[in-house]
């Protein structure tokens, strides 16, 4: 008998995974980077955030058109070797194993929040004991992960409702701070677009300001890589992907709201951590919510990261292209357990070898070079595959794809040219090596 995944994701466990995907460290740290960006404007901070959503709402696009024509696991994966053929797609699969570094950024956030719990923020954990913590963490996930699904799905739901309340506590203090009169807000609103440094702004800072607001967004599409355990994939895979999206970006409004109703600019710019300041100004002696709400979401968001990362290796050893042992399934559980222990494995190399911000950076490059290629395999797809099998068809306007290049491609070059990272050429080293070594 052939072991199969089991499709026990409906609309509202994938809106759960989607959202906790998304929803991760960066809403409550990343603000500050982008109102830093845009130097100091309020007002175009928030015109940032929005287009923010828009642009992630048109790679969704993208990979709803994609997921809903190829029904199976694996994702861009699956994605590449249809639209260019088997040497991309084994140079992708490398790449996201070999190079796991978002669970070292994640997990060793959440360390560093959890243990300033215990020892307060005016204290500096040694790294090794973070990095021991992330650690411990990730194998824990991965654990959970093998068990069920079902386990994971439910206890997403769990997450999901912690990292909003995070979101809801700072949203409602601020907004109340606002309406009382705080002197703070009304000087943000009222002068939203008047910042001195305004008119110094350039094309690269701009680019720097969607660097990091996109970092908050990463993870919209999480679904099309278990594509193969959503159930009634056609209908729910888009459903799910852009509700789930609507709900972050209107959030992500209503906190940076919060926000700027109780924090200066300067204050924004310069805390390392928008949200524990915030928590500071707001709740008093119970600040400590705050940080224990984000350690929440944080997890979270790994979890679903785990769910997604295991089933890489899984696929691409069912194409052949890793030892047939990671293509397995625990016969119980029906999980891909060899492949969460690989993911695992290469996760904390990264966890102990690399620093919070060098990861970030060379994560954003990668993930908006891949989101480049899968807008285009869209096109591609059209025309080298115009007769394929669509049960549920979801055609995207051939400007969406196009325009999502553009951007991508924007996205990856104007870092690069702002501040480069080593991080990128070693990438673009793994890329080379990764294709020589497919011949």
């Amino acid at each position: 008998e052939e072991f199969r995944l089991k499709r026990k994701v409906g609309f509202w466990s994938g809106v759960a995974i989607v959202t906790s995907a998304m929803v991760g460290s960066g809403i409550f740290v990343s603000p500050g980077g982008v109102v830093s960006a845009v130097h100091g404007s309020v007002g175009l901070s928030m015109v940032v955030w929005v287009v923010c959503g828009i642009v992630a709402a048109l790679s969704t696009l993208c990979y709803c058109e994609l997921g809903a024509a190829l029904k199976e696991s694996g994702g861009d994966f699956v994605n590449f070797e249809i639209a260019y053929g088997k040497m991309v797609s084994y140079m992708y699969v490398m790449t996201f194993i070999f190079m796991d570094v978002g669970s070292g950024i994640s997990l060793q956030v959440f360390a560093a929040y959890f243990i300033s719990g215990f020892i307060g923020a005016g204290c500096k954990a040694p790294d090794i004991f973070i990095k021991l913590v992330a650690c411990l963490l990730l194998i824990s996930l991965s654990f959970l992960n093998s068990r069920s699904v079902r386990s994971v799905v439910k206890i997403e739901i769990v997450f999901t409702v912690g990292k909003f309340l995070a979101m809801c506590l700072i949203s409602i203090g601020g907004i109340i701070r606002l309406v009382n009169g705080d002197p703070v807000g009304k000087e943000n609103f009222q002068n939203a677009f008047a910042s001195e440094g305004m008119a110094g702004i350039t094309a690269g800072d701009i680019g720097i300001a969607f660097y990091q607001g996109m970092f908050s967004y990463t993870g919209w599409m999480v679904l099309n890589t278990i594509a193969e355990e959503v159930t009634d994939v056609g209908r729910n895979l888009p459903r799910a992907s852009l509700f789930s999206l609507l709900i972050v970006t209107v959030m992500y409004m209503i906190v940076n709201i919060g926000y700027f109703s109780v924090l200066s600019v300067e204050e924004m710019m310069t805390s390392p951590a928008v949200a524990v300041t915030f928590a500071n100004q707001v709740l008093g002696p119970m600040a400590w919510i705050i940080p224990f709400t984000v350690c929440v979401s944080t997890l979270g968001n790994q979890n679903g990261a785990c769910l997604l990362r295991g089933r890489l290796p899984f696929v691409a050893a069912r194409k052949g292209y890793l030892p047939k042992i990671f293509s397995m399934i625990h016969v119980k559980y029906y999980t891909p357990v060899p492949s969460l222990i690989l993911n695992a494995f290469f996760g904390i190399i990264f966890i102990l070898c690399g620093d919070v911000q060098f990861l970030i950076n060379g994560f954003g490059f990668v993930m908006w070079t891949v989101y480049g290629l899968s807008a285009a395999s869209v096109i591609i797809l059209r025309y080298k595959k115009p007769n394929i099998t669509r049960p549920y068809r979801i055609k995207v306007p051939i400007f969406i794809p196009i325009l999502t290049c553009l951007l991508a491609a924007t996205f990856v070059i104007l870092p690069v040219i702002e501040k480069p990272n080593i991080f990128y050429f070693l990438s673009i080293g793994f890329y080379i090596l990764s294709g020589i070594s497919y011949y």
